[in-house]
């Protein structure tokens, strides 16, 4: 086997493409894709109202290795995470001036119920039962099903916040992320859950 084809064979993803945008409570969010999976972030972008920004400079492709790699769902979004705000506009400086957001596809915020409220068949808002609080366990052996938790998808990830949705008796989680309902549920063992802060707010 020659020098070249070992190379191929042990390559790693390089961050080809940048996602970047604001979600509606103003939150930033980042994260880069490999070539192969260029075209479908585009679209992605479109449908979520982000920006795609090509890694085409040292600099772009220095600060997209400092986020957390995306990946395209098969409902066409994508895994966009959360990152500081600071990375976000060190990175929004290098679109071009005179670029303009997609446009969300999302009703607009008027449109929408608001929290406590349900559409009803006329499309009147009639009164619903508020959402309880997941809880959050200060100690793992307190973790139940409804819990808040947090996970990370691997090295370098990031850790956000999921929603304990099944314990098997072996000890397996079911996981959903909360802020992202397209994406499956996954499942991890105990030893890779970590707990939030008692202080933490949203």
């Amino acid at each position: 086997m020659t020098n070249a084809a070992v190379s191929a064979g042990t390559a790693t993803a390089l961050p080809a493409l940048i996602l970047l945008g604001l979600d509606d409570g103003g939150k930033a969010h980042a994260s880069w894709f490999d070539e192969a999976e260029t075209d479908q972030a585009v679209k992605a972008a479109g449908m979520m109202g982000m920006a795609a920004l090509r890694a085409s400079t040292d600099e772009l492709r220095d600060l997209a290795g400092k986020l957390p790699q995306g990946r395209v769902f098969a409902s066409g979004k994508a895994f966009v995470p959360f990152v500081k705000a600071t990375m976000f506009d060190k990175i929004a400086t290098h679109l071009p001036s005179s670029y303009k957001w997609p446009a969300r596809a999302a009703k607009p915020a008027a449109e929408r119920p608001k929290p406590g409220k349900k559409a009803s068949a006329t499309g009147a808002q009639e009164s619903g039962p508020k959402r309880p609080e997941p809880s959050r366990p200060t100690d793992w052996a307190k973790i139940e099903v409804g819990s808040l938790v947090l996970a990370t998808e691997g090295a370098y990830q990031g850790w956000f916040e999921a929603q304990v949705v099944r314990i098997s008796p072996d000890g397996v989680y079911s996981l959903r992320w909360r802020d992202w309902l397209d994406v499956p549920v996954f499942t991890r063992k105990l030893i890779h859950i970590a707990l939030l802060h008692p202080e933490h707010t949203d």
